[in-house]
């Protein structure tokens, strides 16, 4: 039976995934109520594991920080006159019956529309599911376990235009049951996939199983961040098909985690201190930040990767930002291997209008 934690205060590692969340929330909401002229004329939000709304001390759920948020920028919203929905659904009776009654303490219905339900998640994610291909939609999906977020439910997220979603699993429950029919019915990962891997790296084998399911030839972007909390090593993985969407989600991880931008813990057990640098700077430097530099820079060296969009998409890739790739590429000039004739940017690059190709010496 899935642990309550609605029931006592929030542990620290709830209160991180809810920082995550809400942090990127802040950076996706903006993007389409501050233009003058808005892209999308409707948005959705979706919060379909809602939980109570608060913990025992009212510490706010995600569903309260979602409508918090959008109370917060009530001036761009009516600015905007972007119509926005908020689609909260909580399975559990009791649950629900908090939650509404929370809910409808914060609730500004003069700016967006808010809808709840008590079901099964499947029935709304099928229910409002076409509807999603005509709005910008985002979902946070707080499941327990992993039964909710199955092949057939991944695949057809993925084909929406302009989309993210955020949903949390039980790594520890992956490597226990991985092997139970039941489960493999859900996620078909083998006992020899996760065995070599500890704890702290099951998620990256459910990431790479996410990632084998997106069609060959489809820019999609899939991201990862690991979270210790005291029943075990829980997982986010985050979902877009836009480069300013993980751009986004990536600023949020590195600043929760200025080591691997992956995890609230010293996940690759390396026991450095940024605080404290040692007097030799490969030391200071994780293995997994030597590893995308020096993968980058024989990439471009041996010209797999020759323009600017290729070296930050790879970038992107990697669970890294785009001044990650710049600082490359810098090395790379004053080595004298290679003169740069593009603009260096450190986001948005969506906007870059030409591709442009690295001259080599």
């Amino acid at each position: 039976m899935a642990k309550d934690i609605f029931s006592k205060p929030f542990d620290d590692g709830t209160l991180d995934k809810l920082k995550i969340f809400e942090d990127y929330f802040k950076e996706w909401l903006p993007v389409f109520i501050a233009p003058t002229k808005p892209i999308w004329n409707e948005i959705q939000i979706f919060d379909l594991f809602g939980g109570e709304g608060k913990d025992t001390n009212g510490v706010l759920g995600s569903p309260m920080r979602i409508l918090s948020t959008l109370n917060k920028n009530e001036n761009l919203i009516l600015r905007s006159n972007v119509k926005i929905k908020v689609i909260v659904n909580e399975f559990e009776k009791q649950k629900f019956d908090l939650l509404i009654s929370n809910l409808e303490t914060i609730a500004n219905k003069s700016l967006y529309d808010l809808e709840c339900y008590n079901e099964d998640f499947v029935s709304i994610y099928e229910r409002y599911y076409d509807g999603m291909k005509r709005t910008a939609n985002f979902l946070f999906l707080d499941q327990n376990g992993i039964k909710q977020i199955t092949e057939s439910v991944f695949k057809k997220l993925i084909q929406l235009k302009q989309t993210d979603f955020l949903f949390f699993i039980s790594s520890s429950y992956i490597k226990r049951f991985s092997e139970v029919e039941e489960f493999k019915k859900y996620l078909n990962i083998t006992r020899q996939e996760i065995d070599n891997k500890s704890y702290y790296h099951v998620h990256k084998v459910v990431l790479e199983y996410y990632r084998t399911m997106i069609p060959n030839g489809k820019e999609y972007f899939l991201a990862p961040f690991s979270i210790k909390k005291p029943a075990g090593i829980y997982g986010l993985i985050f979902g877009t098909n836009h480069t300013l969407g993980i751009e986004k989600f990536l600023h949020v991880c590195w600043k929760h985690d200025k080591l691997t931008g992956e995890a609230n813990f010293d996940i690759d057990n390396e026991k450095i201190d940024l605080t404290k640098p040692t007097l030799f700077e490969e030391m200071n430097k994780p293995k997994k930040k030597q590893v995308f530099e020096n993968t980058l820079r024989l990439k471009i060296i041996n010209k797999e990767l020759k323009t600017d969009k290729a070296i930050y998409l790879f970038t992107l890739s990697e669970g890294f930002q785009i001044k990650d790739a710049n600082y490359i590429l810098r090395e790379l000039e004053k080595e004298n291997k290679i003169q740069i004739n593009f603009k260096l940017t450190n986001s948005d690059i969506h906007k870059v209008q030409q591709t442009s190709t690295i001259i080599y010496k």
